[in-house]
């Protein structure tokens, strides 16, 4: 009787089948995955509207309303009397009024198109390294002529070659007695050198690297400025020319910087160079 009343309960005929298949596959149909709400939806939900009672930039002006975080509200805007909180009833009003309640990023923020778009071409330009320029305090004339009279001695030596002289050649005699000797002139010989003559020379831009020098040991001394052209023979030069000498011996020379009132004069000592040393 059992199997006869379990059989009965089943659907007898095809429709019956689908129908009930149907059903169980409805059942087992999978839900709808429901999103979750983004932090920024969620915090757009749980902002209030206050009334602003000063002029906030990013925020808006005094008078408008603005959604805004309940703990910024409360902890900091309200108790420092920069907004106000909307009660209910009149929020209601507002929004049937359709009044904006969104705040204005834009409010108190000058923007200057000239200044972004020099910006912009500042960004495309590329920077060149800042090079800090070289401060140098130049030294009056007369205070360069001061201190080349100070560290400049009276005499300045320098050291030369002599240009060795030719022996006389001796007369020498023939056959007949006669005498055989052939003169400078039969052999077109050179005029005889003086006996100070030196190799080389000592010019004005000898002189002036080695007044250089001298000034180089003292840190004052050093920023004078002095050139060749600053230093000029006096006294033994040959054909006018001031600017060497070619013999040995003591000459003077005048040292005369740009600006300067009086020339300072030092004697220069070309002295024969040592051959044994």
């Amino acid at each position: 009787m059992a199997s006869l009343s379990r059989s009965a309960l089943l659907p007898q005929c095809t429709s019956c089948i689908r129908r009930v298949a149907r059903q169980n596959l409805d059942g087992w149909a999978p839900q709808q995955q429901i999103r979750s709400i983004s932090k920024a939806a969620k915090e757009a939900e749980r902002n209030i509207v206050v009334k602003l009672l000063k002029d906030v930039p990013r925020y808006g002006r005094a008078g408008s309303y603005i959604p805004l975080n309940p703990a910024t509200m409360r902890n900091r805007w309200f108790p420092a009397r920069v907004a106000d909180y909307v009660p209910f009833k009149q929020l209601k009003l507002l929004k049937a009024q359709d009044v904006d309640m969104q705040r204005d990023t834009t409010f108190g923020v000058r923007v200057n198109l000239e200044e972004v778009e020099e910006e912009e071409e500042d960004l495309l330009t590329p920077r060149k390294p800042y090079v800090r320029p070289i401060e140098i305090d130049v030294l009056s004339p007369e205070r360069s002529m001061e201190l080349l009279d100070t560290f400049i001695s009276p005499t300045i030596d320098f050291s030369r070659q002599r240009i060795e002289q030719e022996k006389e050649a001796k007369p020498r005699y023939g056959a007949s007695g006669a005498a055989d000797v052939l003169t400078a002139a039969a052999m077109g010989a050179k005029p005889k050198a003086s006996s100070n003559a030196i190799y080389g020379s000592v010019s004005t831009a000898d002189i002036a690297a080695t007044l250089k020098a001298a000034l180089a040991h003292n840190d004052e001394a050093a920023r004078v400025i002095l050139n060749e052209a600053d230093v000029r023979f006096v006294t033994g030069t040959e054909d006018g020319d001031a600017q060497r000498v070619k013999e040995l011996g003591v000459f003077k020379v005048e040292i005369q910087l740009p600006g300067a009132a009086e020339p300072l004069v030092r004697n220069i000592r070309v002295k024969a160079k040592d051959m044994d040393a």
